[in-house]
């Protein structure tokens, strides 16, 4: 079923208008990359303890302080790291392990098994695109992935640039000869990103907040339309795999979204539509529908 029936080119040009006004917005020179580090230092030995006590604000100032990229963003992107660190002993430095998640705390996270560092307290956190370094290198490859992501929101593929940088950080790691474990992983993570079978979820992201910001403009019939393409494609993924975790985690951060884009509706249509693919809210899509129905 084809629920919209503006074409993809209006909806284009749309979207190239409101990149302008989002360019002209307050917001346009906001700070770049926000970050949120939550390294649990428990586990450590308190001597490691204690030498790590200023590492979350290290890092903080490391991501912080670097232009990640050319041009003013209208929205600064979000990177949450939460990692719990574990001590593999010293030789020449102090050495650490961990397992984290990176996010952009909403719709976009992924689960990291094996980050192996070396790290001392007077160390300076430089970024080096030349010299592996295992710290700074997966802080580099997490920041351009949710880059990339960000960009996907404002122009269609728009991070492109981004996941191939992330792409180069995790080939050249593959061959670091004493912290290669886990970059076979981060590989394989960002090459699916690139995929052309991942291309229709970052269209659903791209028309989804293409719609959300359209709406912020109190232009509902357009934010609707970009929407109502964005269920297309989630209602095509489904059907191909209804297991697609992608599907559920898109949904799980957006269905107060989605459902409130369509309260003008004089159908219930897009409503059935959602709740056919996304039955877990199905109480929050009854009750937009009862309010059309009265």
């Amino acid at each position: 079923m084809n629920l919209h029936p503006k074409g993809w080119l209006y909806m284009k040009s749309s979207i190239i208008v409101l990149a302008l006004l989002l360019a002209l917005s307050p917001d346009t020179h906001a700070q770049q990359v926000k970050t949120n580090f939550l390294i649990h230092l428990e586990t450590l030995p308190v001597s490691q303890a204690q030498e790590l006590r200023d590492f979350n604000r290290n890092l903080k100032d490391y991501v912080e302080g670097w232009d990640w990229v050319n041009e003013d963003l209208p929205e600064s992107v979000n990177l949450h790291i939460e990692a719990f660190l574990a001590y593999r002993g010293s030789i020449v430095k102090t050495q650490y392990a961990a397992k984290l998640t990176a996010s952009n705390g909403l719709d976009i996270k992924y689960l990291d098994r094996w980050w192996f560092f070396e790290f001392e307290r007077d160390d300076l956190l430089r970024h080096d695109e030349v010299q592996f370094h295992p710290l700074t290198w997966l802080i580099d490859f997490y920041t351009q992935i949710m880059v990339g992501h960000e960009l996907d929101k404002f122009d269609e593929f728009g991070g492109d640039d981004h996941f191939d940088r992330a792409k180069r950080i995790a080939e050249d790691g593959r061959f670091s000869r004493e912290y290669q474990r886990g970059w076979d992983e981060r590989l394989e993570l960002i090459e699916g990103i690139i995929a052309d079978e991942f291309k229709p979820f970052r269209r659903i992201r791209f028309l989804f907040y293409g719609g959300m910001a359209l709406q912020k403009e109190n232009n509902n019939t357009d934010a609707s339309a970009f929407c109502r393409q964005a269920i297309d494609i989630l209602v095509e993924q489904r059907r191909r795999n209804a297991r697609d975790g992608n599907i559920k985690t898109f949904l799980d951060a957006h269905y107060l979204e989605l459902a409130d884009v369509f309260r003008s509706e004089s159908s219930s249509d897009v409503y059935d539509t959602l709740i056919r693919i996304d039955p877990d809210h199905k109480s929050t899509y009854m009750k937009y529908i009862n309010k059309l129905e009265h």
